[in-house]
């Protein structure tokens, strides 16, 4: 692969945060605990989540104990549902690439954007 002039080759960089020191990233993760809200879309309500890490391109996402789960099985990989970041007052659309007992793993697959102010 040839990379021209003035363009940089991407790095995997190591993600501290999982504690895995072999686990390679396209981008550093930064710790974080900041409120989040998911939104699946359809008549499902939102489930609050704690944003536990996040990245450029994604973000693991923490659910409260007993959490009922809506992204039922393996089947839920890739579906796509919006999460607000509560302090940071923006939103953004994800995908699920990681499903565990009471974590989500999302990858992001727009930019930020801000909330919509009410009126």
């Amino acid at each position: 692969m040839s990379f021209g002039k003035g363009r940089v080759r991407p790095i995997a960089a190591k993600a501290p945060v999982d504690g895995d020191a072999s686990e390679k990233r396209w981008s550093t993760r930064r710790a974080s605990s900041s409120p989040g809200l998911i939104f699946p879309g359809g008549i499902a309500a939102s489930i609050p989540c704690t944003i536990a890490d996040q990245s450029v391109t994604g973000a693991r996402l923490e659910m409260q104990p007993g959490w009922v789960n809506p992204f039922n099985g393996v089947s839920s990989l890739g579906q796509s549902f919006r999460l607000v970041m509560r302090l940071d007052r923006v939103e953004v659309d994800c995908e699920i690439v990681r499903i565990e007992e009471n974590e989500l793993g999302v990858r992001f697959l727009s930019v930020m954007r801000p909330l919509a102010k009410k009126h």
